[in-house]
């Protein structure tokens, strides 16, 4: 039986990646590193592990992929309002990060907008309006 899902993210400058998913709102207490290669940030049920890069290497037993040059995923986060997607987009280019999609509605029940980490890792944030998804579909 599964009990949980974990996502593992090499990041360049461990200290940096923290700051950055703090000052975003992703993060919500004090935050102390206490280990210098990794961190442990839940987001909701589901927790993503950032490792530095050559601690990432050590569990893959490859060469990483440039997540600057193409998308091997991309990562959703469901708030419970468009307000908390605006939140935490208006934040991002202040903590470093890059904007690649401005927010908007689709579907008339959908409201997202999308970002990418220092690394290059993509983030899509998004408010599904539930009591609209079974009248538009």
């Amino acid at each position: 039986m599964i009990s949980n899902l974990w996502i593992n993210l090499p990041v360049k400058n461990l200290e940096n990646s923290v700051r950055f998913f703090k000052e975003i709102g992703f993060i919500n207490n004090s935050v102390e590193l206490d280990n210098k290669e990794s961190f442990r940030l839940e987001i909701g049920k589901v927790v993503v592990m950032l490792f530095t890069e050559s601690k990432f290497r050590e569990f893959i037993h490859y060469e990483l992929s440039n997540p600057k040059r193409g998308s091997e995923m991309l990562l959703s986060v469901e708030l419970d309002s468009r307000e908390g997607v605006d939140k935490i987009f208006e934040n991002v280019t202040n903590a470093g990060g890059t904007e690649f999609a401005q927010p908007k509605e689709k579907d008339g029940w959908l409201y997202g907008a999308g970002f990418l980490d220092l690394d290059g890792h993509r983030w899509n944030l998004l408010y599904m309006d539930r009591d609209k998804i079974s009248t538009n579909s």
